[in-house]
């Protein structure tokens, strides 16, 4: 019988890029709206338009990134909210891979990374991760030498604004990481730093000696 999951990618990978890339903007929007005002059942909600405000913090007008100098961007409201994006994600798309690769058997947590590294990299940006290093008592490390969500970012203040603008993106694939592990009953903690951009390290911590 056919399968029209075989044979395709899952994931557009243009618009998938897109649609990460407003997480952060989106999560900023939405945070000052919770925070700031309340939505009643009579708030009247308005056409946006090219001009249209899309918040009141700073020039932040569809197709500028005006809001990623808000005061709000790097909020633990803001990263959590990202983070949880990415977790959500993690833990669907597990299900999803394993189950179009049945073959496969994870016999202790050194595979699931593997399986992190390989099979989740390639399917969300069709490629692997370029490293992996464990102490082998529960931590672990991932590098990604050319990590494609920032690796075409650049602001116009220079490098340094620029890394600390992709560091509010890095929660995303911190939340990824995180949802697959907890999809095998592997609770985690991940950090992510940028030492050399675009090169990303995920630094992984468990409670599991492998």
């Amino acid at each position: 019988m056919y399968d029209p999951l075989d044979n395709q990618s899952y994931v557009n990978s243009t618009a998938f890029h897109l649609l990460v890339l407003e997480l952060v903007p989106t999560s900023i929007r939405v945070s000052k709206q919770v925070n700031e005002t309340r939505i009643s059942a009579d708030t009247e909600f308005k056409p946006t338009t090219m001009e249209t405000p899309l918040s009141d913090a700073g020039d932040d007008k569809p197709g500028t990134v005006g809001i990623l100098d808000s005061a709000d961007a790097g909020s633990d409201d803001v990263t959590l909210r990202v983070e949880n994006y990415g977790f959500d994600i993690g833990l669907r798309i597990s299900e999803l891979i394993m189950f179009k690769s049945s073959n496969q058997k994870m016999v202790d947590i050194l595979d699931i990374m593997k399986f992190v590294c390989r099979d989740v990299w390639r399917v969300l940006y069709g490629k692997q991760m370029s490293n992996l290093r464990t102490n082998h008592r529960g931590t672990f490390v991932l590098v990604d030498n050319s990590y494609k969500l920032i690796e075409t970012m650049m602001s116009d203040k220079g490098a340094f604004d620029t890394v600390n603008k992709c560091k509010n993106y890095l929660w995303f694939p911190c939340g990824v990481i995180r949802g697959i592990l907890m999809s095998f009953g592997i609770e985690a903690e991940v950090h992510a730093e940028v030492n050399q951009f675009p090169s990303v390290t995920f630094n992984i911590q468990t409670g599991i000696n492998n």
